[in-house]
């Protein structure tokens, strides 16, 4: 049989190599790939041979940080207006800080009288804030020393995280003075006195020593105010005893004297109380009465 011509005998065996050829690519080709695509996902791989713009690198740091548990703490009004805590109760989460704006022409400050931590803000005039961050969890009372009778509450629930912080902001020019602590007593150790003695200390500093002696006339010439946060401060301070460890003889005395108290001045308006004072006839008999009746534990405890 005549075989054929030397050249059309390597153009049949070059087609077949050829097309072993591109398979053998083909197979190559998507072994590179997937090799490429794993290098590409490896986080290691990504760390040793990608080298991003320091921009880049910022942008994801901050990314990261905007959805870190620290970023998830909440900012939480509270304003200081008409002589009122608004809103007058809030529940808030560790973490949580709490900023108190003063509204009013009348200075005022956040003074906790109760909760895992005691703090008090520095006085705040008109346009100025303080904040605190709340870690731990419980339900925090506190008032106005300037005014007494103004009192809300924040309940911190969760877990605990780290020390709290405090901060104050004044528009300039204003200054406040410094964060006053207040005394903190342990049960039954006999700190009634000195808790009575906490709430007018830190009423005769703030709204008589740091207070101008225009501010402390605008005080007085708003007598239903006036009034009311005298005798509420009154109440704040026979509380601690009559609820302590004083004597039983000295809480039967108090105790007549407080229920008055709340009841002829706290709870009446000043109309009512003008026109009480002016039956002098029934007021002075009031009082004596009054007297009688703080009077009369002592004297029957007394033996001759």
């Amino acid at each position: 049989m005549d075989q054929p011509p030397l050249p059309a005998r390597r153009r049949g065996l070059l087609l077949p190599a050829l097309a072993l050829l591109a398979v053998a690519g083909s197979v190559f080709a998507l072994t590179s790939l997937r090799a490429d695509d794993q290098r590409t996902t490896s986080p290691e791989t990504v760390a040793q041979t990608a080298t991003l713009p320091a921009s880049v690198v910022d942008a994801q740091k901050a990314a990261v940080a905007q959805y870190s548990p620290a970023a998830e703490s909440a900012a939480i009004a509270v304003d200081i207006k008409n002589y009122a805590f608004t809103p007058a109760s809030i529940t808030v989460s560790p973490g949580d800080t709490v900023t108190w704006t003063n509204e009013d022409t009348a200075p005022h400050t956040v003074t906790v009288t109760s909760g895992p931590v005691k703090f008090a803000s520095p006085t705040l005039q008109q346009g100025q804030t303080f904040s605190y961050t709340f870690t731990q969890a419980g339900t925090y009372s506190y008032y106005c020393a300037v005014h007494p009778d103004m009192k809300a509450t924040v309940t911190v629930q969760g877990a605990t995280p780290p020390p709290p912080t405090s901060t104050t902001t004044a528009p300039p020019p204003t200054t406040t003075s410094p964060t006053m602590t207040m005394p903190t007593s342990t049960p039954g150790s006999g700190c009634a006195v000195k808790e009575a003695l906490a709430p007018f200390i830190a009423h005769l500093k703030a709204a008589h020593l740091e207070e101008s002696l225009g501010q402390q006339v605008t005080d007085i010439l708003n007598l239903d105010q006036y009034i009311k946060t005298h005798t509420v401060l009154i109440e704040n301070m026979l509380t601690p005893i009559l609820n302590g460890d004083a004597d039983q003889a000295v809480k039967d005395v108090l105790a007549p004297f407080l229920a008055h108290l709340k009841a002829a001045h706290l709870d009446e308006s000043l109309g009512q109380q003008v026109a009480d004072i002016l039956d002098v006839n029934q007021y002075v008999k009031t009082h004596t009465v009054l007297v009688e009746n703080m009077l009369e534990p002592v004297f029957n405890q007394l033996t001759c």
